[in-house]
C-alpha cells in the first residue's frame, strides 16, 4: 500500500503534464480542475510545427541524433577500453582505470570553457559532431568502469576455449564477450542516453540554433514566448516520453545489469 501511494505520487507531475498537453485553455485554467475532460491533439501540433516560428521538432531532430550517436559510440569505445584493461597486460592498467574515473570527479561547468576554445578553434560551434564529441567523453568513463565489472565477471576459461577452436582476439571479443556482456550494454546504453537527452549548460553554451537540443529550447520556452500552458506541456511529454518508452521496452535488461555480479 505505502508502495503504490508513493509511487502514485512520483508519477502524479507527469499525469498534469499529459493532461494539461490534452486540454483547451479554459480547460487548464479551470477550479476546480478538470479531471474528465475532452482531450485535444491541438496543443502537440501547435508545438510541433508553429509554437516559436519553427516549432520544436528541429530541437527534438537534433536531440535524437545527438544522443544515438554519441550513445553509440560511448558504449562501442567503451567496450573495447574496458575489455583491452581487462583481458590484457597494460603497464599501469590500474592507475588507467582510476585516470579515467577521475574525468568526472570536476562538475561539467568546469570544462566549459576548455572545451568552448577547443571547438571554436576547429569550427565545431554549434554543430551536431561537436556536441557528439563532447557527450561521447562524457559518457565514456561512466561506459568503461560499470563494463568493466561484467569482463571481470566473465570465467577466462570460456575465451581460452575459443581461443583453442581457432578465434582471433577480435572474434573473441566480437562473438564470445560482449553476447555475455549484453546487460551491461543496455545499462551503460541507457544511462548514456539519459545523460545525453537531459543535458542543458553544454548544449547551451555550444550551441545557437542549427545543433540546438530540446533542453535548450525549453530552457528559452517560456522568456521568448510567454507561458502558453497546452502547447509548453505537450513540449514536455514530447521531452520525456521518448526516454521513457526506451527505459521500458529495455526494463528487464536494465534490472539484470544493474544486479550482474552482485552475488558472487
Amino acid at each position: 500500500m505505502i508502495a503504490a501511494i508513493f509511487v502514485g505520487f512520483c508519477l502524479f507531475p507527469f499525469y498534469v503534464v499529459i493532461s494539461t498537453s490534452l486540454k483547451i485553455e479554459s480547460d487548464i485554467f479551470a477550479w476546480p480542475p478538470r479531471w474528465i475532460f475532452r482531450p485535444i491533439w491541438d496543443n502537440y501540433e501547435a508545438a510541433l510545427f508553429v509554437f516559436g516560428g519553427s516549432g520544436v521538432l528541429p530541437f527534438l531532430i537534433n536531440s535524437i541524433i545527438v544522443t544515438c550517436v554519441s550513445t553509440i559510440l560511448a558504449v562501442g569505445l567503451g567496450a573495447m577500453v574496458s575489455y583491452g584493461l581487462t583481458r590484457f597486460r597494460v603497464f599501469a592498467g590500474h592507475h588507467i582505470f582510476f585516470f579515467i574515473l577521475s574525468t568526472r570527479f570536476a562538475p561539467p561547468v568546469a570544462f566549459v570553457v576548455p572545451l568552448y576554445l577547443m571547438l571554436r578553434q576547429v569550427g565545431l560551434l554549434d554543430t551536431h559532431i561537436g556536441l557528439i564529441l563532447i557527450y561521447t567523453s562524457m559518457n565514456l568513463s561512466l561506459v568503461v568502469w560499470i563494463i568493466r565489472g561484467f569482463f571481470e565477471s566473465i570465467p577466462i576459461e570460456i575465451e581460452e576455449a575459443a581461443r583453442i577452436d581457432g578465434y582471433t582476439h577480435l572474434q573473441v571479443f566480437t562473438k564470445v564477450a560482449l553476447p555475455l556482456v549484453k546487460p551491461g550494454m543496455i545499462t551503460t546504453s541507457i544511462l548514456s542516453a539519459i545523460m545525453a537527452w537531459n543535458e542543458f549548460l553544454i548544449a547551451t553554451i555550444m550551441t545557437q540554433s542549427n545543433a540546438s537540443t530540446l533542453p535548450v529550447y525549453l530552457g528559452g520556452f517560456s522568456g521568448s514566448m510567454g507561458l502558453e500552458w497546452g502547447p509548453y506541456m505537450a513540449v514536455g511529454a514530447m521531452a520525456v516520453l521518448p526516454i521513457m518508452i526506451f527505459t521500458l521496452v529495455l526494463q528487464k535488461h536494465l534490472v539484470r545489469g544493474l544486479t550482474f555480479g552482485a552475488v558472487r
